[in-house]
Formats: C-alpha cells, sequence, structure tokens
C-alpha cells in the first residue's frame, strides 16, 4: 500500500536512519537492521495477526521520539514481554525523530509503532494515511477519558492511543501560602484577590519571565481555551473576514486578564529571562509561577528544598477551571504493519489503569489514562481534572504554522503599550498576515 506523504521533503533528506537510543545498543547499524528485518517481514506475507493470536514469535519496531525516556519505554516493553512472550518490541530513538520517520514514509518502510507529541508535523502522517484507524478498538473508548478520547481524534476518527501529557498550571511556594494563611483559589477573581494579598504584604506574587516570547504564549493560548474555549474558529473568522478580535468578548478577556497579571509580577518582567525567574520564584522572592509541567525539575534544582506545589489556573466560575494539556506522548500503529494484531495488544497493555501507572511512575507526567494516580505529587490537582473530564486541548494546535511565534510578540507588545485595544487590533493584523500569506 503506497501513501502519499504531503509533508515537504527536504532536498538533502537521507534514506539511511540517523542516530540512536541512549542505552547505546540501537544506534545507525541496529536501526537499519530492523527495518530490513521489518522488510523481510512484509515479504513472508500477511498473517502477523493470525502469529500473534496462535502464540508465534512477533518482532515489532517502535519509533520512539523521547530519547529522554528510552530507558523507561525498554523497561515497560520488557514488562509487556513478560506477559507476551512471543512478542517482541525492538525501541529505537534515532537523534532526529522526524527526519527518520520521513525517510521511512518515503521508503514504505514504517515501523510496527511510531510515537509523537500533538503536532501538525506528525499528525499529517495520520491524515495521509500511514496509520491505523483505532476509533473501534474498545481499549481506546474505555481506557481514557471521552474529553481526552474526543479532542485526540482527526476527522471524528482515532489514530492513536494518548498516554502522557504535558500541563500548564500555577506554581506556588507552599510555605509562602501557608505562613500568610491563604487559601488556593478556585476562581479567576479569587486567583486576582490572592496576588492582591501578598501585594498587601509586600510580596511580588508572581514570577515573569517576558523578556523571553516563547514563555508568553504558554500562558496566552491556555487563556483563549480556558476562557472562551476557542479551538481555532476566531482566528479562521479574522483570516476570513467574518470575524474580528476588536468584536470578540473572550479574546478582548483573555488580553485584560493576561496583562492584570503583571499588576503583580515583577516590575521590569519584559527584562527578565527565563531562568532568573526561575530563580526569583525558586529562592523565595515571588510567590507564584505559571508554566508548563516541565518547570517542576528547573525550579527543584535551583532550590531542592522548596516546598513548592501547582493548583489549576482558575477559570471565571469553579466549574470553568479546566486545565490545557498537549499530549506529550501519543503512541499509533502503522496501517501497513505485518503484525496489527500484536500491536494492538501492546497498546491495550499499555492504557490499563496499572501499567499506565508504571509508567507515569518512572515518567513523571500526568498520565492520559483512565485511573491513573499522579505520579509526582505536585501534579495530583492537574491530574485530577483531566480525571473528571475537566481538560481541554491547547489552542495553538488549531492554529495555522506560524502563529504561535507570531503571537508571542503580540502578547509582547500587550505589555509594552499594556492597551487592550491596541492589542486586539495588532492580534486581527497578525492573524491576516499568517493565515493569509
Amino acid at each position: 500500500m503506497k501513501k502519499v506523504l504531503s509533508v515537504a521533503l527536504s532536498g538533502a533528506m537521507l534514506c539511511t536512519i540517523l542516530g540512536g537510543c541512549s542505552s547505546g545498543t540501537k544506534q545507525a547499524e541496529t536501526t537499519q537492521a530492523a527495518s530490513e528485518a521489518v522488510s523481510e517481514a512484509a515479504q513472508e506475507g500477511e498473517g502477523g495477526e493470525t502469529e500473534a493470536a496462535e502464540g508465534e514469535a512477533v518482532e515489532l519496531e517502535m519509533l520512539l521520539h523521547k530519547v529522554e525516556i528510552t530507558d523507561i519505554m525498554n523497561t515497560m516493553v520488557e514488562d509487556f514481554h513478560e506477559d507476551y512472550p512471543n512478542i517482541t518490541i525492538t525501541v529505537n530513538c534515532p537523534s532526529d525523530h522526524k527526519t527518520v520517520l520521513q525517510s521511512r514514509a518515503v521508503a514504505n518502510e514504517m515501523p510496527d509503532f511510531v510515537t509523537f507529541p500533538y503536532d501538525n508535523d506528525y499528525l499529517i502522517y495520520a491524515t495521509d494515511g500511514f496509520f491505523e484507524d483505532l476509533t473501534n478498538e474498545e481499549f481506546m473508548k474505555q481506557n481514557i477519558s471521552e474529553d481526552v478520547y474526543l479532542d485526540n481524534q482527526l476527522d471524528g476518527k482515532s489514530y492513536f492511543l494518548p498516554v502522557l501529557s504535558n500541563a500548564c498550571g500555577v506554581f506556588y511556594n507552599v510555605d509562602m501560602f501557608e505562613e500568610n494563611g491563604i487559601e488556593i483559589p478556585t476562581t479567576m477573581d479569587e486567583f486576582f484577590e490572592v496576588c492582591e494579598t501578598f501585594k498587601a504584604k509586600g510580596i511580588t506574587a508572581l514570577s515573569c519571565s517576558d523578556q523571553e516570547t516563547w514563555t508568553l504564549s504558554a500562558l496566552g493560548d491556555r487563556l483563549t481555551g480556558l476562557i472562551f474555549d476557542d479551538k481555532g474558529e476566531l482566528f479562521q473568522g479574522i483570516a476570513d473576514g467574518t470575524a474580528s478580535a476588536a468584536d470578540s468578548e473572550g479574546m478582548r478577556k483573555v488580553g485584560e486578564i493576561f496583562l492584570k497579571m503583571r499588576d503583580y509580577a515583577q516590575p521590569d518582567s519584559l527584562g527578565v529571562g527565563y531562568e532568573q525567574a526561575i530563580n526569583e520564584f525558586a529562592n523565595g522572592e515571588t510567590a507564584m509561577m505559571y508554566q508548563g509541567t516541565w518547570l517542576l525539575p528547573l525550579v527543584l534544582k535551583a532550590n531542592p528544598d522548596m516546598n513548592v506545589s501547582v493548583f489549576p489556573l482558575p477559570g471565571e466560575t469553579e466549574e470553568q477551571t479546566r486545565v490545557g494539556i498537549n499530549m506529550d506522548l501519543g503512541i499509533a500503529v502503522s496501517v501497513d504493519s505485518e503484525h496489527k494484531e500484536a500491536a494492538k495488544t501492546f497498546l491495550e497493555w499499555l492504557s490499563t489503569t496499572e501499567n499506565a501507572q508504571k509508567l507515569a511512575d518512572m515518567e513523571g507526567s500526568p498520565s492520559l489514562i483512565k485511573g491513573v494516580e499522579a505520579a509526582t505529587p505536585q501534579f495530583e490537582s492537574l491530574v485530577a481534572l483531566i480525571d473528571e473530564g475537566k481538560s481541554f486541548r491547547i489552542s495553538r494546535n488549531y492554529w495555522k504554522s506560524g502563529m504561535v511565534s507570531e503571537i508571542n510578540n503580540v502578547f509582547q507588545r500587550l505589555l509594552v503599550s499594556k492597551d487592550v485595544d491596541e492589542f486586539l487590533e495588532d492580534l486581527d493584523n497578525s492573524v491576516k498576515m499568517i493565515y493569509n500569506q
């Protein structure tokens, strides 16, 4: 089954497999050997499902995009092999995952599994027909919440098992909250009351790193989902001439909240970089910092003894509080795999609460599998919302390529002008530039 990949390929694209696994045992030659094994298996004809069903030896290949979890994934596949001795999975993690995946797609030698984050550069393989349709698999419906299941569909179909996510929240100094008798806020108004309380005590409430524009959209695109549940309709409407940011009550609120938060941040936040902001928070110079789950190890590196936790940025009401998530680890099965049944058996095994808990305990990120408890205690409140179905896919996933970088600049200009009307006009112009170029 030959498919056409609509991703633009570089003229310098290599047709060999690059890089290797962090374990040091799966270098380019090993990956090439795995590719040859896949090709040989294909030449043997169909029947992989029969082999799996009858307990005959089956060898699968996984192309992993997260080099940092290679050892963790190898542990998981070893545990799986104990339960299913006839199925062996080789984990390959090239240094340039996207390049390798493109090469394999062009050569029509896709691995049995492909892992990836929720990223349009990867999702194109699903829409171009490279991944198996998992929509009707029972484990997909039973083992992940309805919101996660629906949010990770493409054109109404499920092409991958969403396993782990990253999420953003408000990191806070637990001791500082307790010493000042401050409760965790449950609404946006209560959040700003907390900020005002700290300000009245002479304490900088928020640590912001506004010098580095990428940190701005971590808040901006999640606010659009939290405040008015945007799924890309506003920007598309602006591009089509049927909508305007200036006429959007939701986007106006986003600008107002974004700007108001700086009333409680460092007065020179536009001159503060990411590392400085982390150090100020970790060393007790500020009470809170809004960022993604990836911030925790950086904070604890700066101050290993810090008593830090995380709460979700509240909605306008407690009922409207949801956490914006982005899938960080999804697993798809190649539509041309000769061993689809065995591959799906692994996905079903991995999506059970017990095994997903093992993975989460080792990796630490919020799990997208139902029933998995927070492996990292600081993330319990975020995981609880995900389990309750109170999550949303962050807005950047709906925007046209290039819009994330552009909106970072728009938000930074808002912090300079402090004019929400100007911000909305600026956003209109930026959307038209990106979408209609």
